[in-house]
């Protein structure tokens, strides 16, 4: 199935993209599809504990299934004052 990651901020810089469109199992988590962006792009782990994901403009929890035509974003952490 497919799905459409968006990558912002440095995981933008360290992909070379600032979206891709991915054919994905069936099943597919999103905390799954983030093991295959830091299996692909080992730097993406040092964020791994700060990425914000959201689901269709939507926060999501790691454990979400993906569906089809679904849109992934990674986030950097925000911080403001």
């Amino acid at each position: 199935m497919k799905v459409k990651v968006k990558l912002y901020a440095a995981f933008r810089e360290i992909v070379g993209a600032k979206e891709e469109d991915l054919d994905v199992p069936e099943g597919t988590t999103v905390n799954g599809l983030l093991d295959d962006y830091i299996r692909r792009f080992p730097a993406l782990a040092r964020y791994r504990e700060h990425i914000i994901l959201s689901v269709n403009k939507e926060y999501g929890p790691p454990a979400k299934v993906l569906r089809e035509g679904d849109e992934v974003s990674f986030l950097p952490p925000v911080s403001g004052g």
